[in-house]
């Protein structure tokens, strides 16, 4: 259950993220004369749709590394729910 959560949570992050940077069009000169890297990624609850983003790899690398904030900071917040659910529940009565 709680891998599921992780894996929705990252796709969710994942593909909101991306198509926001994409559209954005604030990117410095720098960023311009990068070679942009174009991936398809599939919409979610869709089987066949796609949508296309491209990014230079300095912005894959930022959105990875978001993403992967991202699904650590949900993580460790159901750990924390877990474990005071337990204390408040299934802990020893004294």
């Amino acid at each position: 259950m709680k891998i599921t959560t992780i894996l929705l949570a990252a796709a969710l992050l994942t593909s909101g993220t991306a198509v926001f940077a994409a559209e954005d069009g604030t990117e410095n000169p720098e960023a311009q004369q990068e070679k942009r890297i174009c991936k398809n990624e599939k919409i979610t609850g869709s089987l066949t749709r796609v949508r296309r983003v491209c990014l230079t790899q300095r912005e894959w690398d930022r959105l990875a590394e978001g993403t992967r904030k991202n699904v650590n900071d949900l993580d460790r917040d159901a750990n924390q729910r877990q474990s005071f659910t337990n204390n408040s529940f299934g802990g020893t009565g004294g």
